[in-house]
């Protein structure tokens, strides 16, 4: 009776850990999700307003630590004009939580950025929420709160 139980113990392991390790890897959705992520964060440091605009929905809410609320259209004019230049940044803890169509995403981010020619320095966090359209996943908000010292 034991070698039985040993033997379908041994027998079930390898599907108990492909189980476990498919818990880990992103699905399909928030592995998207994450390449638009990173693509955000590569036009936003490179002023690249064209790759922002097809990343942000066009009733996108953008809301900065300030609290300073821009529109999709007010928000990369900023960006094309310069008055806001992101310098650098640094992302962490990054996790991305599903419900269907919408994926929220939390972060923490120091970025270095020029904005009204003043140099800011900002360690925070951000929420960013997608929702999946016709024509692709959307940014439709950005919340960032600054990290209390």
């Amino acid at each position: 009776m034991k070698r039985a139980l040993l033997r379908l113990a041994l027998l079930c392991m390898p599907l108990l850990m492909a189980s476990a390790q498919e818990d880990k890897l992103p699905n399909q959705g928030e592995a998207t999700v994450l390449r638009l992520e990173q693509r955000w964060e590569d036009a936003l440091t490179k002023s690249d307003t064209e790759a922002l605009a097809e990343l942000y929905d066009d009733t996108l809410i953008y809301t900065h630590s300030n609290g300073k609320v821009d529109t999709k259209q007010t928000y990369l004019r900023t960006i094309k004009s310069g008055a806001t230049r992101y310098e650098s940044m640094k992302r962490e803890d990054i996790k991305v939580t599903m419900y269907d169509k919408t994926a929220v995403v939390t972060c923490h981010w120091e970025v270095h950025l020029l904005a009204g020619g003043n140099k800011t320095d900002l360690d925070a966090r951000y929420l960013h929420v997608y929702i999946q359209r016709k024509e692709g996943w959307k940014l439709v908000a950005h919340e960032s709160t600054r990290v209390a010292h």
